[in-house]
């Protein structure tokens, strides 16, 4: 005798062609917004590629001793005279 291999049936049934294409206004929504996510998501990682690959660029101009005067700085050409 032979065995005979039973497969379960599946739960759901599968959706037509037509009907996959008909989205509802949630699933829409849904889609719309992991889109927007995705998006974002690539745009971070440009930037943070950018930021890696040349930090220097993205420091401003100012630093911590552009607000100290003349002696405390280091110029001190004046005090000389």
């Amino acid at each position: 005798p032979q065995a005979r291999i039973c497969l379960p049936e599946p739960v759901l049934p599968l959706p037509h062609p037509a009907s996959a294409a008909g989205m509802d206004a949630e699933q829409k929504t849904v889609f719309a917004f992991v889109i927007f996510l995705l998006v974002f998501l690539v745009m971070l990682m440009v930037r943070c590629f950018r930021i890696l690959l040349d930090p220097y660029s993205r420091m401003p101009a100012s630093s911590w001793t552009d607000h100290k005067e003349g002696l405390e700085r280091g110029q001190f050409d004046y005090a000389l005279v």
